[in-house]
């Protein structure tokens, strides 16, 4: 059963052919061209004219004096007026595909119908028998054999390699052979030959000397650039991609347009081994298509969709995309896309989406997407998301995100890493990285950025910035240069900040020394100091105290301090007695760095209630049923650098 299937579905290919092969490109031949040719070679000329013309020309060398000399003049011509008129009336021009075919003409006699003469069935039997064609195919210039030239007929469906010697043999019925058979081999010009054996001949000998390009570089098709992208270097394209179809596929430089593709591999088709040099509205592939391309159409593939060129429409592939070129449009792979060009549009990988170039649009990986240039639209990976330059839009995976640059937004579940800047956010579970920030950078532990930051850097323990214009919130906030900023958190340190150490007296204590680090603007105070005599308030107590708040200058001389306090009670082992005291103290400077500071403090300790316990030496003070008000002072001296 699975080989009758086997054959209708090859049966249905081979006839599903010529009904759908289309010529889209129009007529070559009416094509307008204007060139001045003054005594040049007929081989310049007609390079000339399809250059201009934006195609190729197949011709058997020995019909064409190539070297003869030619003059022509036409302004608004066609290409077929401009061939008449330096080459004569004694060729034909006939057009397959993008190429123009150039043959001797052939003169008829016209009969009325009832004289013409019919074929017999025995000739009609021998235009049906197969002749062999074989020889060898040489380069012109060094007359070394040449390997893998092509070797096709009209129809396209029988051809054959020539081997490393550039021997090749090929059986083709006669009625084509009579049509023209042709060599192609990239980077020489292409040849085209009609054989008309005699009735008792089954054998042909023919070899063919092809003449390679002035610069013998790689050809560039008529509308296509056959650029260094070749997906052919893949391992997945090597292994599912049969070398003979590649090297067809390669040695043929131009491409047509048709409608549909019906592939159940590269080599079973209805392009026979040349799907690789047509483009297709619809692509319906089995197993594994092969294709120059999708023109603005769709290609589904039960397994792998393979482009040698760009992508324009919709390609669905239930394991694999692979495009040489650029995609425009929506690609939807069932594990991997590997684009060799840009992506305009939407790309969707089960798992892993590759870009070599860019991606304008949406690109969705169910793991990981990769893209070796620039992402302008939206960029989610499962895992990881990884540019190689600049994202501009939103960059999301659930891992891992890097890019060089940002404009706009880089989100991941665990760590961001940014090589140069970020303009906008990036935001982490964990960690983030970048060299510069305009605006917001925040994660759940730490952030580091290497060089500026404009705008506000949050972490829930540690913020780390070379050079700090905005504001830092996290547990610890450090900076190389930091004048400039705002710390909020528990620990803050600037090399140029604001740093200095004080000795002071108040109500509790004639001994106490503080650390304040950070900035002018917000820094940081620990206080330490024991006490040495007794009060009221703390009746029979000898022990320590502690102190951590926060201090600002609000002017230049006039500073402020709020923060916690506590009393450690060593006959107990415990804190006691914490309470809030916020300061006002003026500074007067005395020597360089040395500076005098006083002022009043109020305060409020909400664990003594009930007169519990009296107010400390103090101004004022008040005991209620929320807690023991009062308002004392507070002097010393302090060390700046």
């Amino acid at each position: 059963m699975k080989h009758r299937l086997f054959i209708l579905f090859l049966f249905l290919s081979l006839l599903i052919h010529p009904v759908f092969a289309n010529n889209e490109e129009g007529d070559l031949l009416q094509r307008v061209i204007s060139i001045e040719i003054k005594k040049q070679t007929l081989e310049a000329a007609l390079d000339e004219i399809k250059d201009q013309g934006g195609f190729s020309f197949s011709y058997n060398p020995s019909i064409l004096d190539l070297t003869q000399e030619v003059n022509f003049k036409g302004q608004n011509v066609t290409v077929k007026a401009a061939l008449i008129d330096i080459l004569g009336y004694n060729y034909e021009f006939k057009q397959i595909g993008m190429h123009v075919i150039i043959r001797e003409a052939f003169s008829l006699t016209i009969r009325p119908i009832d004289q013409r003469k019919r074929k017999t069935k025995e000739e009609l039997q021998r235009l049906k028998e197969d002749i062999l064609l074989n020889g060898r195919v040489v380069d012109a210039s060094t007359g070394m054999g040449l390997q893998n030239v092509v070797v096709y007929d009209e129809s396209q469906k029988v051809l054959t390699l020539t081997d490393s010697m550039g021997y090749y043999a090929l059986k083709v019925p006669l009625e084509r052979m009579q049509k023209g058979v042709y060599f192609r081999n990239r980077g020489f010009y292409d040849t085209m030959v009609q054989f008309n054996p005699g009735d008792d001949e089954n054998e042909v000998l023919y070899n063919v000397a092809l003449s390679p390009y002035n610069d013998n570089s790689n050809p560039i098709d008529s509308d296509l650039t056959l650029s260094t992208q070749n997906p052919h270097q893949l391992n997945i394209v090597k292994r599912f991609v049969p070398k003979k179809v590649d090297i067809i596929s390669n040695s043929i430089e131009y491409i047509e347009h048709r409608t549909a593709q019906f592939t159940l591999v590269p080599f079973l088709s209805n392009s026979n081994f040349l799907g690789g040099s047509y483009t297709n509205r619809l692509s319906f592939n089995t197993l594994i298509g092969y294709s120059a391309g999708v023109d603005r159409g769709v290609e589904i593939g039960g397994l792998v969709n393979i482009n040698r060129f760009h992508m324009q429409g919709v390609q669905i592939g239930g394991i694999s995309n692979i495009v040489g070129g650029n995609v425009t449009g929506a690609q939807i792979g069932g594990i991997v896309n590997y684009n060799m060009g840009e992506v305009n549009g939407m790309q969707v990988g089960g798992i892993t989406n590759i870009v070599a170039d860019s991606v304008f649009g949406v690109q969705i990986g169910g793991i990981n997407n990769v893209v070796r240039e620039n992402v302008k639209g939206v960029q989610v990976g499962g895992i990881t998301s990884a540019t190689r330059t600049f994202v501009k839009g939103l960059q999301l995976s659930g891992i891992y995100s890097y890019a060089k640059e940002i404009q706009g937004a880089q989100v991941s579940g665990i760590l961001n890493t940014n090589q140069k800047d970020i303009k906008g956010m990036q935001l982490s579970g964990i960690a983030n990285y970048s060299s510069s920030v305009v605006g917001w950078q925040v994660s759940g532990i730490y952030n580091h950025t290497s060089g500026e930051i404009k705008g506000m850097q949050v972490a829930g323990i540690y913020n780390f910035a070379d050079t700090l214009k905005g504001v830092q919130i996290g547990l610890i906030n450090v900076a190389n240069d930091g004048a400039k900023g705002l710390p909020i958190g528990l620990f803050s340190y600037y090399k140029n900040g604001y740093h200095s150490v004080s000795y002071h007296l108040d109500e509790f204590s004639m001994l106490n020394l503080s650390f304040q680090t950070g900035t002018r603007k917000f820094y940081n105070y620990y206080k330490v100091g024991t006490s040495i005599f007794n009060s009221g308030y703390l009746d029979g107590y000898q022990g320590y105290h502690f102190g951590i708040g926060f201090g600002a200058y609000l002017f230049k001389r006039l500073l402020t301090e709020v923060g916690m306090h506590g009393n450690y009670n060593d006959a107990t082992s415990e804190f006691e007695h914490r309470f809030v005291k916020w300061s006002l103290m003026y500074e007067q400077p005395i020597w360089k760095g040395i500076s005098i500071t006083a002022g009043p403090s109020v305060n409020y300790d909400p664990f003594i209630q009930n007169n519990e316990y009296s107010a400390p030496p103090s101004f004022y003070s008040e005991q209620t049923d929320i807690g023991l008000f009062w308002i004392s002072g507070t002097a010393g001296i302090r060390f700046s650098w």
